[in-house]
């Protein structure tokens, strides 16, 4: 079997080498703690997994409408890891988001997206609703049939229509993380919040971008099952704790969510 197999098993398309002189590592103690001394690193197997769904106009962002990705990476990365040591041998570790190298970068220089303004990356098919994961391994990329040299970083199409399109034109932070502040906002924050109708993060820069139109929905099953595309008082209050710590947005614990409701349908808090 080789790679592009293993990977199509899982309905991941996007997956490449990458030498560990091109995407350094730089947190070895991640590594480490996985049981791999970091001198011991070959390559990265980069990977995307997509997550849009077009289920309509909502109150939270895509990437948080289905369960928290890292509940899907806990089931993934096993079998993989399994699958890939027993056809070449070695040891392979997955890792996204906590990472000991730095993802987005190593996305780019593996060939799988382009480098968007809005600070996101834009894959040829999904646009820029990815996630990064990715497997360092000891296994040297040719033994996998691959090549682990790096691409030419690609670059969007500088139109400027995020920008445009940005809510927060006075220099000031991204909404998104207006909404995952923690504790009292300002009026300003309040006003960004309840005018833009974002209870959690904020697409509007990716929905405007001419190359996230007409992508592909993701065809992951995880991404598909378990959405929820408005939040609310009753749909919140009626979430046990148990389905709460299963979402991207419980990170910021329900008091964070319940204060952007509560601006949202106009209430006082």
């Amino acid at each position: 079997m080789t790679v592009k197999e293993i990977f199509e098993k899982e309905k991941i398309e996007y997956v490449s080498a990458l030498d560990i002189d091109a995407s350094a590592i730089r947190r070895p103690d991640i590594v480490e703690r996985r049981g791999m001394k970091a001198d011991e690193v070959r390559c990265a197997l980069v990977f995307l997994m997509p997550y849009y769904v077009n289920d309509g106009d909502g109150n939270i962002s895509l990437y948080a409408r289905p369960r928290d990705y890292h509940a899907y990476t806990a089931e993934l990365f096993p079998r993989l890891e399994a699958t890939l040591e027993n056809t070449f041998g070695g040891r392979f570790v997955g890792f996204s988001d906590k990472s000991p190298i730095e993802e987005t970068g190593a996305a780019l220089r593996a060939g799988l997206c382009v480098r968007g303004d809005s600070y996101v990356i834009i894959n040829e098919k999904y646009g820029s609703f990815v996630f990064i994961g990715e497997f360092l391994t000891d296994v040297p990329a040719e033994k996998m049939g691959l090549c682990g040299a790096p691409h030419k970083v690609g670059e969007c199409l500088h139109c400027g229509a995020c920008r445009r399109a940005c809510p927060m034109k006075d220099g000031r932070d991204c909404l998104s993380a207006v909404t995952q502040k923690k504790g009292e906002l300002t009026d300003d924050e309040k006003k960004y919040i309840v005018e833009n109708g974002s209870v959690w993060g904020c697409d509007i820069c990716q929905t405007i971008c001419p190359m996230n139109k007409n992508i592909a929905e993701t065809p992951i099953p995880f991404f598909r099952e378990n959405r929820i595309s408005r939040l609310d008082r009753k749909t919140l209050d009626e979430m046990s704790d148990e389905e709460f710590s299963r979402r991207a947005f419980s990170w910021r614990k329900k008091e964070t969510v319940m204060r952007n409701i509560a601006l949202f349908e106009g209430g006082k808090k």
